[in-house]
């Protein structure tokens, strides 16, 4: 695995966490591990990548165990993806901000919809999660039944809810959605299910 700078970042935070849950000062810490105050700081603010024998002094110090804090710096890989970029500007434009990890639970995208733009969003056979993040959108479900929601507000249609989109606004609107990523043999996983 290669160490990152988000590796440093959460080896800081955790190194904080530990001295805070000790209520122990940043001096009794450096008092202790023999470094300083001034990089004890810059670790725990992530603006350091300190050697290991830096960490490991100071996790001497705090009474804890590197292999823990090397394995929670680890734990980033599997848990957290940050997608960046700008959305899509044209009509009906879908952003997928989705990983790439095979063991994924959830499929995430933002919808962006033009003024006036109606579509028909037919789920993918899972829950969906909206929320509106700028302008508006009008719910049509199967029923007839119509939502209108504006920024701020979210939705939840169950499995198979297929359902029309609108947006009533003369701006465009902006929805992010979530939908859950079933078992692809058995479904849309269940609370309670037996595995």
């Amino acid at each position: 695995m290669r160490f990152e700078r988000a590796h440093v970042r959460s080896v800081g935070r955790n190194i904080r966490a530990m001295r805070e849950a000790r209520n122990w000062s940043l001096r009794r810490v450096a008092s202790i591990s023999r470094v300083s105050v001034a990089a004890l700081q810059k670790i725990e603010a992530g603006a350091s990548n300190p050697s290991l024998l830096t960490v490991a002094a100071i996790i001497d110090a705090l009474g804890g165990s590197i292999d823990r804090l090397i394995e929670e710096a680890r734990q980033l890989d599997r848990t957290t993806t940050i997608v960046r970029g700008t959305l899509k500007s044209k009509a009906a434009a879908t952003t997928q901000l989705s990983s790439d990890l095979t063991d994924r639970r959830m499929d995430c995208q933002v919808v962006s919809l033009a003024p006036r733009q109606k579509i028909n969003r037919a789920g993918p056979g899972n829950p969906t999660f909206g929320f509106v993040l700028e302008g508006g959108l009008r719910l049509t479900l199967p029923d007839g039944k119509a939502l209108s929601l504006s920024a701020g507000d979210s939705f939840h249609t169950t499995a198979d809810a297929a359902a029309k989109w609108s947006n009533p606004a003369s701006r465009r609107s902006i929805i992010l959605c979530i939908n859950e990523i079933g078992d692809k043999t058995n479904g849309p996983s269940r609370r309670g299910r037996k595995r």
